[in-house]
């Protein structure tokens, strides 16, 4: 810009043969007109590959400059390293203390607590339905004894009662023994004279 107002067209009238190529040197790129090149597209855009710039490799290998002017190289293949023994830790008893140990228990309880409240809250509902038919069946047991009980008095008949209670009565009880001895059944109704059970 500065250039431009130096070199005015008054000034350039006064060069005279020189003006038009001083003109061109000074002029911005907005003032040249490029000429426009038409390029007709290719038919199939996807057969069209363009033409990628082809890197060589790149030289991975730091080179090392010495004090005395020289280059070393480092060599491609590493040595092969000898695999170390690895040694057992032993089975004995270190006496080294145990540091810590009540905050260690103390950490124990929290973390047992924390799991378990995580349980409760992940079987809440689980743990609901299984309570629920538990109880159904203990329900439904109750229910079945209440329900025999009242079969069992719907069935009750006063004289039959009254018989067995009277054929207990006069029931003889035959004893074990007989004489100090033990003895069957069926030889100590004979002893006493009682007809066959």
């Amino acid at each position: 810009m500065f250039l431009s107002r130096i070199f005015s067209s008054n000034s350039l009238k006064a060069v005279g043969d020189l003006g038009p190529i001083i003109k061109k040197c000074l002029c911005t790129q907005q003032q040249i007109q490029i000429p426009r090149v038409h390029c007709i597209p290719a038919l199939n855009s996807w057969i069209y590959q363009q033409n990628d710039k082809i890197i060589s490799p790149r030289n991975i290998i730091k080179k090392i400059e010495l004090p005395n002017g020289l280059t070393w190289v480092p060599p491609l293949i590493d040595r092969i390293k000898i695999p170390r023994e690895i040694i057992a830790p032993s089975t004995e008893t270190a006496d080294t203390p145990k540091e810590a140990v009540r905050m260690i228990v103390i950490r124990r309880k929290k973390m047992k607590r924390h799991k378990l409240r995580k349980l409760k809250k992940k079987m809440k509902f689980e743990w609901a339905k299984l309570k629920q038919k538990r109880e159904l069946r203990k329900e439904k047991a109750f229910q079945a004894v209440l329900i025999q009980q009242c079969k069992e008095a719907e069935s009750f008949s006063a004289n039959d009662y009254v018989k067995q209670k009277l054929y207990k009565l006069h029931e003889v009880v035959i004893p074990r023994y007989w004489k100090g001895k033990r003895y069957p059944e069926f030889l100590i109704r004979q002893k006493m004279g009682l007809p066959p059970k």
